[in-house]
């Protein structure tokens, strides 16, 4: 088989079900945020074919990762081609985990602060930045948002690294095939050497992709 790349989809949802590298990489997006606790939902269903990640080797489709912390739902992709719905895909990705957690009981003051994250191989915008955040803002007002709580985020690594740390340019450098000699490079890529070790998500790697060829 294939080596399987951190950018593979199925492969970037085991390793990211790593605490250590979930809480790594929030404090990396946010400087200065620390994680105090992380959770990964039981069973999370967004449309019958489509299933945010629960948990490593679960016996649904995972495409996304969901985790939680202690005020915050994170949902983060890995985004490898150019996909012009993407804005679009990431508003009903947003929808369905409030819908989510309204369905458990909730209430709108308990909706948790909600981070749609898009991990993308290629510049989304092509505004020559690594981030984009984006959040409801008025029109009218200058600077006033609608302070839903609710960020959608695009994270690439080709866009201008100068104000980022030495850790930041070396995730950066490892999303685009260089492995440099820092922490959190290494340890996300030793995350996925020891996932490629592992042959039963291999197997369901390849019946996922056999379904999908079926519906194709």
């Amino acid at each position: 088989m294939t080596k399987y790349k951190f950018s593979n989809k199925l492969m970037f949802a085991l390793v990211m079900q790593d605490e250590e590298i979930c809480e790594e990489f929030i404090q990396r997006l946010f400087p200065g945020k620390k994680v105090k606790s992380i959770t990964f939902p039981n069973d999370i269903q967004i449309t019958p074919e489509k299933t945010i990640v629960t948990g490593v080797l679960s016996k649904s489709v995972r495409l996304d990762v969901l985790f939680e912390g202690e005020a915050e739902v994170y949902d983060i992709e890995i985004q490898v081609e150019k996909e012009p719905e993407l804005p679009k895909r990431s508003r009903y990705y947003q929808g369905m985990i409030n819908l989510n957690t309204l369905e458990r009981g909730g209430n709108y003051k308990d909706l948790k602060n909600t981070y749609i994250i898009f991990l993308c191989l290629f510049d989304p915008f092509e505004k020559y930045i690594t981030q984009y955040t984006f959040e409801q803002m008025c029109h009218e007002v200058n600077g006033l948002t609608l302070g839903n709580d609710a960020k959608i985020i695009f994270i690439n690594p080709f866009g201008r690294k100068d104000n980022k740390t030495d850790e930041e340019k070396a995730f950066f450098s490892y999303l685009q095939g260089t492995i440099l000699d820092l922490p959190f490079a290494k340890l996300i890529d030793d995350s996925v050497k020891k996932a490629r070790l592992h042959e039963e998500w291999k197997v369901e790697y390849m019946t996922l992709l056999l379904r999908d060829q079926d519906n194709y």
